[in-house]
Order: structure tokens, then sequence, then C-alpha cells
């Protein structure tokens, strides 16, 4: 079952702007050293929709190659447009990925019966199948009852849900028993009270050991625990979504000396102030940055 902390990993650049193969490759093995229960390449946090097919090919060889079927690895393959969204699918199975991260199609907004025909297709593949459901990000908001016909499509195995909304959540749990997975950091404790399994994580990019010790602590049921990791690291996850994903995290990453703080247009670096929140709360948690707070 998939489960526990699951980074959404960044897709680091070099200071030209081209991708970065030794700052990923390094990206991977440390998450591996860290105890990820499993890496999601190219979904938002990866700036996918910067990247060319030729450079997602690349990022997912290496992310495969690394992991070495240690861990699962989860690729973002969803677009707006179904029959991309099959053919990076296709790509994803073909260069060994585990699953694919599949979001509810954006911009175009079709009806319900067009998203069921979109994840029928794509689950076609073959390659099981997490439906990324974001309103925020795609302007539709799939009822419950539809949801959970979603979910029963066959391949779909996952819910990674990021609503924002604890309810929604116990409304799909009436007609389904699909996996859930936190699409927010910062709502992981109390959707895994109520049935949750792990979180699609932006923070374990910045704290991978100590977001697997708290995603433990919350599956075990040892909610004490657990909440004390929550308060410990809220002021952290909290900006790290200051401004739009993935500009937050990424500049995060940098101060730890991973990768260079490079986006690609029409992402831009943090605002100062932003930065300076996300370097104290760093430093109040004595992570190491370079950050001249």
């Amino acid at each position: 079952m998939l489960q526990g902390s699951i980074v959404s990993l960044v897709t680091p650049f070099t200071k030209e702007g081209e991708l970065d193969v030794i700052a990923l490759r390094e990206l991977v093995s440390w998450h591996i050293e860290e105890g990820s229960d499993a890496i999601v390449c190219l979904a938002t946090t990866g700036e996918i929709s910067t990247l060319s097919d030729e450079e997602q090919d690349v990022a997912i060889e290496v992310v495969v190659k690394e992991v070495k079927k240690q861990i699962p690895v989860i690729v973002g393959t969803g677009f707006n447009c179904t029959r991309t969204t099959i053919e990076r699918t296709k790509r994803a199975k073909e260069l060994g990925a585990d699953g694919a991260l599949v979001i509810v199609p954006y911009c175009n907004k079709p009806s319900f019966e067009g998203c069921f025909a979109h994840f029928t297709e794509v689950a076609k593949v073959g390659l099981p199948i997490i439906i990324y459901h974001h309103p925020g990000r795609t302007g539709l908001t799939i009822s419950p009852v539809n949801m959970a016909q979603l979910c029963a499509i066959p391949n779909v195995v996952a819910l990674k849900e990021t609503s924002g909304d604890i309810s929604y959540v116990l409304e799909v749990q009436k007609y389904s028993s699909v996996t859930i997975l936190s699409g927010d950091d910062h709502l992981t404790l109390p959707l895994i009270s109520i049935g949750a399994k792990g979180v699609i994580s932006i923070v374990a990019n910045v704290i991978p050991k100590e977001w697997k010790l708290f995603l433990d602590a919350c599956l075990q049921e040892e909610y004490s625990k657990a909440l004390e990791y929550s308060k410990k690291y809220y002021r952290l996850c909290k900006s790290l979504v200051l401004e739009n994903n993935p500009q937050c995290v990424k500049y995060a990453v940098s101060l730890l000396d991973k990768i260079e703080p490079i986006f690609r247009l029409p992402l831009v670096e943090p605002k100062e102030a932003t930065k300076q929140e996300i370097g104290n709360a760093m430093e109040d948690l004595r992570i190491f940055s370079k950050a001249d707070v």
C-alpha cells in the first residue's frame, strides 16, 4: 500500500536554467537515506509544465535509476489534454515508474462525464493511478459521490486530496474505500486521524527524516507525539505556501545548498519578505541555512 511520507520532489536547474541531472540524482539519494516512503517526480512541485518531453524522460530515468526499486516512484503525468496524459503515462510506465499522479483536467473544466472518460482512458495504460484533486489549481471541484465513481475505475489506487476541506474526505469515505493521501502538509494529522494513509508532501523536500518520523507517529496512532511534531513544524509548513508552489520550497531547499534557487518563467524567486520568513522558520528549527536572515 502506498502510504507514509511521500515527497513531491523539486526539479533542480543549473544557473543556466537547464535540468541539473547531478543535483537531481543527489536529491534522490538523500531522500532514500533520510527514509522517505516514496518519491513523486514531475508534479506541480517539480515544475512539470515548464519541462519538455525530453527533459521529463531524463528526469524519470534519473529518479528510477537512483531509487533502484527501494521505494515507489510516482510520476506526474496529468495534463488538460487526455491524449497528452495518455502519452506521458505510457512513457512513465516504459521508463520504470511504479505509478502516475494524474490531476483533474484544468483550464478547460470538463463535465463530470468528461472527467470520467479522461481517467478511464488514462487508466487503460495499466499503470496505477493516483487521482489529484486540487480545485484551487484546476478550478474544478468534483463532488464526493462523483469522486467515488472516479476512484472505482480499474487501476485507480489512491486519491491525493488537496481541497483543504476535511469534511470532503469524510464524504468521499461514505462511498469509497480508496486510499486517501493528503495534499496539504498542515492537514496531514487530522486527515490521517480520520483514515488517510499518508501525504504527498512539500515540506518533506526540506526535512525528509523529520517528516518521516511525524508520519510514522501518525500512522501508529501515537497522536500526542504526532501533535508535537505538527506544532513544531507548523511555521515551516505555512512558510512554504506563502506564495505559489514551488517558489517557496525550492528556495528553502536552496538554503540547504542542495540546489540553485533557479526557476523557469513564469515562476520567479519569492519576495524578500517571504524569503525572510522561510529563513526564520528554518533557523527556528536549527536547520542549516546559508540565508542572511
